[in-house]
């Protein structure tokens, strides 16, 4: 059901790559699972994107030249086990000769292990998806046994993928060094890609309309509380009176359980100056971007998020989440506005240190408040700083390079 043709293989068997994402959807083709694919299908390889079918993929089924296999989800331990997975790469086993894997956790682990059995000429390659800070509590509030049985999982976990993967890719330097401080004997393994954008598509989408910047403050992101929004509208309004001509725009998913602790922070008096604006894509998101001066990544770094998970359903719960990088701050960098982030994730590494943007202390509003009344009332700074961060995002953000170095990669496997 699954065989790949043999007219779409490439001689050198570890050009033919398999990514492994199972809730890929439309959402994710600008992001990593689907730029990854799509820029090394274009310098060679023969690329296929497995992931389970679903209603927010099933109108999908290739990006160019790559292929969406949609494997049919089963329940119970079937699923968990990503048997369909392992039937589809048993199969196929002769046609596969390198596999990227997402995320460090236990799952990916014991199927790394599994693959490398069935299929033990590939490589394979983990995208960690990662802070560098590898053991973390599942529960709001572990006891001293759930936090001792948590780090040994986690423990287990990434010495069963560090053992069976050829590569790990992290994506910053302060996010590798926090790993190699505890497992130092990685070091050969463990190599640094950030993530980027796509530069050209940005190119594309803002040629149609030459927007000016206005005194707008804007968030993107999932409107919840683990990206942040309420610190943002909680520092601006101590400054609304002092700059009456600015305005915040919030652009993104409002997740239902955060709804009323929104609609309670907008009060009257904010109502016309906090805009909700919901999600946008393509080109209406990138001049969202172009006409913000300033951009806030408040993201508090770490807490349950609805990431991936679809929140109609009743016993939709979050996710223990973590922020590891932040695609949001790039996209705004090339777009030339002015940051200010959370000390959260690469928000460091992405901001140049400082000297790209600016960086305040994770869940202050004291800080974030100065922050803002810092570029709100300098203009000049905006200037700098968003020149800066342009320039930044065009030498390391841009996955035509991050895919070059990926490739280099990949040969000396």
């Amino acid at each position: 059901m699954y065989k790949v043709h043999d007219e779409k293989l490439i001689a050198n068997p570890i050009r033919n790559v398999v990514l492994w994402f199972p809730p890929f959807s439309r959402t994710h083709i600008l992001k990593d699972p689907g730029q990854i694919p799509l820029n090394l299908s274009r310098i060679g390889y023969n690329v296929r994107i497995l992931s389970y079918e679903d209603e927010r993929n099933k109108d999908l089924n290739a990006l160019d030249d790559v292929q969406l296999v949609k494997l049919r989800k089963h329940g119970g331990l079937l699923h968990f086990f990503d048997i369909p997975l392992m039937w589809y790469v048993f199969k196929n086993r002769t046609n596969i000769g390198c596999t990227i894997l997402y995320f460090a956790s236990l799952r990916t682990a014991g199927l790394s292990v599994v693959l490398k059995l069935l299929n033990a000429k590939s490589r394979y390659i983990v995208k960690m998806d990662s802070d560098g800070k590898l053991y973390h509590n599942r529960t709001h509030k572990p006891s001293m046994a759930q936090r001792m049985l948590s780090r040994i999982i986690d423990e287990l976990a990434f010495r069963f993928l560090a053992l069976s993967a050829d590569l790990l890719i992290i994506e910053s330097p302060e996010a590798k060094q926090r790993v190699l401080d505890i497992h130092p004997w990685l070091e050969r393994k463990l190599v640094v890609l950030p993530n980027g954008i796509n530069q050209r598509w940005f190119d594309e989408m803002s040629r149609s309309a030459q927007v000016d910047k206005g005194k707008t403050i804007l968030f993107v992101g999932r409107v919840e509380r683990t990206k942040g929004p309420d610190l943002l509208v909680r520092a601006f309004s101590r400054l609304k009176d002092k700059y009456p001509d600015w305005k915040v725009e919030l652009v993104g998913e409002m997740i239902p359980t955060f709804r009323t602790e929104m609609e309670h922070l907008i009060s009257r008096d904010l109502k016309h100056r906090i805009v909700l604006t919901g999600p946008l894509y393509g080109r209406d998101l990138v001049h969202k971007y172009q006409s913000a001066s300033i951009f806030c990544f408040p993201s508090r770094g770490e807490g349950y998020s609805f990431i991936d998970v679809d929140y109609s359903k009743p016993q939709a719960k979050p996710i223990p989440w973590r922020e590891s990088f932040g695609i949001a701050l790039v996209e705004a960098m090339y777009c030339n506005c002015a940051i200010i982030s959370s000390d959260v994730g690469a928000a460091r590494y992405i901001l140049d240190y400082g000297n790209a943007g600016i960086i305040f202390d994770t869940g202050s509003v004291d800080q974030l408040t100065a922050c803002l009344d810092k570029l709100m009332g300098n203009e000049p700074l905006r200037n700098m700083l968003a020149t800066a961060a342009r320039s930044r995002c065009e030498k390391l953000f841009d996955w035509e390079v991050i895919i070059s170095e990926l490739d280099r990669h990949i040969s000396n496997m």
